[in-house]
């Protein structure tokens, strides 16, 4: 009997043991995970990301996401500077961008809102570098979809702030697969070169930039094309 006894007691320790163990290790589970950085939720990264295509390009004054309760809408708000004259210019445009950054992702059923925010008249240096860019990007889609048609899906613009070295940057996003990329990227990225000397060499920011040109296949990737 005493050493049943003893037995069970064992058995009965054994148990409070693993079970103060798991407390502890809980214990500093949680307090590992209050003392690590937050992390950024989606609704975040999905701002930083718009305002991030957007800056350089667009005179926008913030980005917002909200879910209103009462009719249960959601929106994205994009705020942008200026006249008059330069909000009816670059509105649909920064729709556009918009709807192609949250597409397939959570956000894509949310209503885009461009809206023009309070603010000084636009400065018409700013104005003439959306005309130029508007200038670029249209001339370029066009000769790619001429040249390229069954492979081409759409051009994406961007360029550096104002103030600092400027630094324009050409996507061109693709349809082509793996197995067929790199020739026919090189005819693509020939095709926006040709286009850029022969058409736009008297484009303002063609001339004062340092240009680069990415070419994407069907799947984001960026296709070596080795100019």
């Amino acid at each position: 009997m005493g050493f049943i006894r003893n037995k069970a007691l064992i058995v009965i320790f054994s148990i409070i043991g693993v079970l103060l163990l798991s407390f502890g290790l809980a214990s500093l589970n949680g307090s590992a995970e209050k003392n690590s950085p937050p992390q950024k939720n989606a609704d975040v990264k999905m701002m930083e990301k718009i305002e991030e295509k957007l800056s350089g390009k667009y005179d926008i004054s913030g980005v917002s996401i909200k879910i209103h309760v009462d009719n249960n809408t959601k929106d994205i708000y994009i705020g942008v500077l200026g006249s008059q004259e330069y909000y009816d210019s670059v509105k649909n445009e920064v729709k556009d961008i918009v709807k192609s950054l949250i597409k397939s992702t959570k956000f894509e059923a949310y209503n885009v809102n461009v809206k023009k925010s309070e603010s000084p008249m636009i400065n018409k240096d700013l104005l003439e570098r959306h005309n130029l860019i508007s200038e670029i990007g249209k001339t370029i889609d066009n000769d790619i979809s001429n040249a390229h048609s069954s492979y081409f899906d759409k051009v994406n613009m961007s360029i550096t702030p104002p103030n600092s070295p400027t630094e324009l940057i050409i996507e061109v996003d693709t349809f082509l697969e793996r197995n067929n990329q790199e020739a026919i990227g090189k005819e693509i990225e020939n095709t926006v070169y040709t286009t850029l000397e022969k058409k736009l060499f008297s484009n303002k920011l063609v001339n004062e930039s340092t240009v680069k040109i990415f070419i994407y296949n069907k799947h984001k990737e960026k296709i070596n094309t080795s100019f």
